[in-house]
């Protein structure tokens, strides 16, 4: 069984797969696990973990977290997803917020955001 992608993603976009992809190395290497390694015990292919441990998977699948939590044993696919606890209340909100709007409502937002971080550096 290879899992890769499912029609269930999880978002907030970028945030939520970079945080979930360090935990899931984290957790990786805690484990004395390779890429590989990994990849046989959960069927999640390798380079599809090692882009979601670079961040480059912006929304994992829940059907992906779940195999790799299975595959890293005796850990619970919400504690790979727990790793957004950190965020304030607020940037929760907005993140639901973010992902309620269409794609192209969303893209403004990011351009408005983007200009104002780059008048305050």
């Amino acid at each position: 069984m290879h899992v890769q992608s499912s029609t269930f993603a999880i978002g907030p976009t970028t945030l939520l797969g970079v945080q979930i992809g360090k935990e899931i190395r984290r957790r990786r290497l805690a484990a004395g696990l390779t890429i590989e390694a990994l990849a046989e015990r959960s069927g999640v292919v390798p380079h599809h973990i090692s882009n979601l441990e670079r961040g480059k998977i912006p929304d994992p699948h829940v059907s992906t977290i779940i195999a790799l939590a299975k595959g890293l044993g005796r850990v619970a696919p919400g504690e790979l997803i727990g790793t957004i606890k950190d965020l304030s209340p607020r940037a929760l909100e907005a993140a639901r917020l973010f992902e309620s709007v269409p794609g192209e409502v969303q893209e403004g937002v990011l351009q408005v955001l983007r200009a104002t971080t780059r008048r305050r550096r």
